[in-house]
C-alpha cells in the first residue's frame, strides 16, 4: 500500500459512504463521527508472544485481573518493538505453575505462577500512522482497530468449529485472510495479497480486454470446477480489438489457474505451521470472491463448507463494538453469554442509538 493508497481510502470511501446515504429519502445529512477501521489492505504481522513466568504473590495465591494484565504488559514488552504498532493481542491461554494443559480464564484460581501465551498482531508504525492521517483528513477518529479475520471469525464459525479446529479462509477483493482455531482458541492467522481483483486482472490480460469486461465476465460466468461447464458453451466479449469469443472452458482454465494458486498457498502455510493435520471441522470459505461457481468442489479435500455471509466481518464488528472481552480476560461474574443472534441483536440495538445522536 502506497501513501496516495491511504490518503485516496481516508477520502473516496467515505465520500462514497456519504453519498450512498444520502440517496435514501430519509436523510438529508451524514456525519461520520468514529470508524472501526478493518477493510485497508495493509499486511499485519502475527507473533506468538510468551510473557515471562510471574510469580503469584498474595497470601492465598489467587489470580485476579492485575496478574492477566501483568501478563500482557510483559508478553508486550517482550515482542513489541518501537517501531511497531499492536492492532491486537488476543490471549490463546494461561500456563499454570508446571500443568501442560493452559486455562483460558485463570482469574481466581490458585496457582504459585503463570506464564501468558497471546496472539499478538502488530503493523508498521509507518503504516498506522499513513491510516490514522487519511482518516483524520476526513475528519475521522479511529475508536478501534480491528484485524478483518477476527470480526469475520466472530460472524462466521460456530463454537464447536473452534473447539474442533476449524480454518476461516475469508479470500476479498485484494487479500485472503485466513484464520485457524484449534480447541477454541486463535492458533494462527495470515494474509496473503491475493483475491478476486487479481482473477480479473488474469482475465483482462490474457483475454486482452478491459478490467470492466473482465469483470463481467467473471461475475456471470466464472467457475472453477471443469465438470459443471458445457464443452460448447461460448461467450462472446469485447476486446481491446473488437468483438472476440472464447469457450467457457477457457475461461474457467484461466480462473482456475488463481484460485488454484490462493488455495495452495493456504495449504502451505497450513502444513508449515502444522495446522492442517488438526482441521477437524475443515475449512469454511467467506467473502466475495469465495461466491464463484464450483468453489466448495475446489476445496472438497479440506471438506470445505462456504458460508454466503456477504456482510459477515460487518457483523463480526459490530459484536465486537459491543464486547470487551476480546484482548481481555474479565471476571466470570461480569461475562454474559450470549446466542449469536442475541449479540448481533444487542450491537444493531446500539448501532441504531448511534445513528439516532447523529442525526
Amino acid at each position: 500500500m502506497t501513501n496516495s493508497d491511504v490518503a485516496e481510502l481516508g477520502v473516496i470511501d467515505l465520500e462514497a459512504i456519504r453519498d450512498r446515504t444520502l440517496e435514501l429519502s430519509w436523510v438529508d445529512r451524514v456525519v461520520v463521527s468514529r470508524a472501526w477501521p478493518n477493510g485497508i489492505r495493509v499486511r499485519v504481522m502475527p507473533h506468538h508472544a510468551i510473557a515471562r513466568r510471574t510469580s503469584i504473590d498474595n497470601s492465598e495465591h489467587a489470580i485476579t485481573t492485575s496478574e492477566v494484565v501483568r501478563a500482557l504488559e510483559l508478553a508486550k514488552a517482550s515482542h513489541l518493538t518501537s517501531d511497531h504498532y499492536l492492532v491486537s493481542a488476543v490471549p490463546l491461554g494461561f500456563e499454570l505453575d508446571d500443568s501442560p494443559e493452559w486455562v483460558l480464564n485463570p482469574i481466581r484460581m490458585s496457582a504459585h505462577s503463570m506464564t501468558g501465551h497471546y496472539h499478538l498482531m502488530m503493523l508498521p508504525i509507518s503504516t498506522m500512522q499513513n491510516i490514522d492521517r487519511a482518516l483524520k483528513g476526513a475528519n475521522i477518529g479511529v475508536e478501534k482497530m480491528v484485524v478483518s479475520s477476527l470480526a469475520t471469525a466472530e460472524a462466521s464459525l460456530l463454537k464447536d468449529e473452534k473447539e474442533y479446529g476449524v480454518c476461516l479462509v475469508d479470500i476479498g477483493a485484494g487479500t485472503t485472510n485466513v484464520a485457524v482455531y484449534v480447541d477454541g482458541r486463535l492458533a494462527l492467522t495470515h494474509t496473503f495479497q491475493r483475491g478476486g481483483e487479481h482473477v480479473t486482472r488474469d482475465i483482462a490480460a490474457v483475454l486482452q480486454t478491459t478490467t470492466e469486461e473482465a469483470e463481467r465476465l467473471k461475475l456471470l460466468y466464472g467457475c472453477v470446477d471443469l465438470k459443471v461447464v458445457k464443452p460448447d458453451h461460448m461467450i462472446q466479449f469485447q476486446g481491446i480489438d473488437g468483438p472476440q469469443t472464447i469457450s467457457r472452458i477457457e475461461l474457467t482454465e484461466i480462473i482456475m489457474a488463481r484460485y488454484e494458486e490462493i488455495l495452495g498457498l493456504v495449504r502451505d502455510e497450513l502444513v508449515k505451521n502444522g495446522a492442517i493435520q488438526g482441521l477437524y471441522h475443515g475449512v469454511v470459505l467467506t467473502g466475495d470472491a469465495s461466491h464463484i461457481e464450483g468453489m466448495v468442489y475446489a476445496d472438497e479435500q479440506h471438506q470445505a463448507a462456504l458460508r454466503r455471509s456477504q456482510y459477515s466481518t460487518v457483523a463480526g464488528l459490530l459484536m465486537f463494538s459491543q464486547s470487551d472481552t476480546q484482548d481481555t480476560i474479565v471476571e466470570q461474574d461480569d461475562v454474559e453469554r450470549l446466542s449469536l443472534a442475541k449479540r448481533v441483536k444487542r450491537a444493531l440495538f446500539g448501532f441504531n442509538d448511534t445513528l439516532k445522536s447523529i442525526f
